[in-house]
């Protein structure tokens, strides 16, 4: 199978149309309410404005990501500061945040992603994508889940799944216009269930063909994430993870089988940080908000 296509269908090119369509609808319905309950308890724990509790970190070695996102999808940066050598950036893309990191250390590991992000009209911004130097993963097209969606990798190696809902908004009820999406080391069954156990994650749907979870997706806070199995190679993916109490939840992570990489400490910005890594690959920033 090829590159093209594994993609395709670790976004869930190849789900049985109308059984994961009617999942999606059944989820829009069950979550307006969970969502909103969800997004005021998180309030109480001092999230800043804008974020979620789940904030997607990318770091890349050189600048132009940033440029990316506000020539494609109309990024706004709303922070920058400058980090010992490289520079910490803070766009927001529709409704949701993202934290990119340029430069530093060179012994510092990039950390990259694949993103589920809606958008008005899939061409005009698969076009974009294309003009500003993206590789083409999978043309727009009408897709089964109820979606038109293409798909394209950055010059980085980030991999942007652009949609539009067919649906009477462009965004599905309860997602943002970006939601993560994962492709787990060890498969996304045992994946969801570390999740679970150590960030309290809840699980919303999964779909699974012949054994595969080909897609699900899970809520942590009032974030939802996606993930899918496939021959695509997992990402060195990293988060930053707003809770109330980071101390209890560092030791909870690495209880559940995380590795220890850095042990809660307040930081010169104010947060308290404790950083852990999974079996997935994946860099868990857990902070509680100044």
């Amino acid at each position: 199978m090829s590159r093209r296509l594994v993609i395709a269908a670790s976004a869930g090119n190849h789900a049985q149309g109308g059984r994961l369509a009617r999942l999606r609808a059944n989820l829009e319905r069950r979550t307006v309410m969970s969502v909103t309950q969800e997004m005021t308890a998180q309030a109480q724990t001092g999230i800043r404005e804008g974020f979620t509790t789940v904030t997607p970190y990318v770091r890349v070695r050189d600048a132009g990501l940033v440029d990316f996102l506000m020539t494609v999808f109309g990024a706004v940066e709303t922070s920058v500061t400058p980090t010992g050598g490289g520079v910490h950036r803070e766009v927001r893309v529709g409704d949701s945040m993202l934290m990119i990191g340029e430069g530093g250390p060179a012994e510092a590991p990039t950390a990259l992603g694949a993103f589920h992000i809606y958008v008005p009209d899939v061409e005009a911004a698969y076009a974009r994508a294309i003009a500003a130097g993206a590789t083409s993963l999978g043309a727009p097209e009408d897709r089964s889940y109820g979606e038109r969606a293409g798909f394209v990798a950055d010059r980085f190696g980030n991999h942007w799944y652009i949609a539009t809902h067919l649906g009477p908004t462009a965004v599905p009820q309860g997602l943002r216009t970006v939601t993560p999406f994962i492709h787990p080391r060890g498969g996304s069954a045992s994946y969801i269930d570390f999740l679970t156990r150590a960030l309290g994650a809840v699980e919303e749907f999964r779909h699974e063909v012949q054994g595969k979870v080909v897609h699900a997706q899970v809520r942590i806070g009032d974030a939802a994430m996606e993930m899918g199995d496939g021959e695509v190679e997992p990402m060195h993916r990293a988060f930053y993870l707003y809770v109330a109490d980071c101390d209890a939840l560092y030791e909870r992570a690495v209880s559940a089988g995380a590795d220890a990489v850095a042990p809660p400490e307040t930081k010169w910005y104010g947060d308290r940080v404790g950083t852990v890594r999974d079996a997935a690959g994946v860099t868990w920033h857990i902070a509680k908000p100044a």
